[in-house]
């Protein structure tokens, strides 16, 4: 993986294994030999008619030694899964380290981007039923929940409410721990979401949220990879 701007820390070159070399086999035939899923743990794919899964370069599906929690979820097992509907679409940029337990979870015609160098870490899961971005050299802690969909239909006043609205979350954002961001949500560069928050409305650039819901902690923030 490249340094980011942001000084992310590269992943060690490392040869490819038999699971990277036959899950790009399958799902890359036309440049399985640049190996563009690395994995060392097992993913599940499933893909319905006209559906898309695309990666821009190479992408870890790895639980790294160093990353403690990552590294206990492969030992107990723990997959990743990939389910795209008919007409839906997964695109994943180069250096983006997806950890076990992820699950994309793509209604039909649906869409969902993921940047370059960013991190999911173990057990995120990202539900869209319209539109979910996701920018560069972010980093998604565990257990995150990324939902552009409220799956159900609400009503006020006897009129229907939309079902789902896009959600965009730009580079450089750093979303804490079992953190859940809601349909309709933007949340702007250089951010910090706090572990176990609720965002439903829109956070600013270079801030920090935090709680249930999401409230305002500190602006003109920035933060760094240790």
């Amino acid at each position: 993986m490249p340094d980011s701007r942001w000084g992310m820390p590269p992943i060690s070159h490392q040869i490819p294994g038999l699971r990277s070399i036959i899950n790009s086999i399958r799902w890359f035939p036309r440049k399985f030999w640049k190996v563009p899923m690395f994995c060392n743990y097992p993913v599940k794919i499933h893909l319905d008619k006209e559906a898309v899964f695309s990666i821009d370069g190479r992408v870890f599906f790895m639980a790294l030694p160093e990353m403690v929690e990552a590294y206990s979820a492969k030992m107990a097992g723990c997959r990743s899964a990939i389910i795209i509907r008919e007409k839906g679409s997964l695109t994943v940029g180069d250096g983006t380290l997806i950890g076990p337990g992820v699950r994309f979870n793509i209604g039909q015609g649906a869409e969902v981007r993921v940047g370059s160098r960013t991190l999911l870490n173990e057990n995120c899961n990202i539900y869209s039923r319209e539109k979910v971005s996701i920018g560069d050299d972010c980093a998604i802690s565990w257990g995150v929940k990324i939902m552009d969909t409220d799956f159900h239909v609400l009503v006020r006043d006897g009129k229907r409410l939309p079902e789902s609205a896009p959600v965009v979350i730009e580079d450089h954002v750093w979303i804490g721990s079992d953190a859940t961001v809601l349909k309709g949500v933007r949340i702007g560069k250089n951010s910090v979401v706090g572990a176990g928050a609720v965002v439903t409305h829109d956070v600013p650039p270079g801030t920090v949220v935090a709680g249930n819901p999401a409230r305002f902690i500190h602006q003109e923030m920035s933060w760094h990879w240790m």
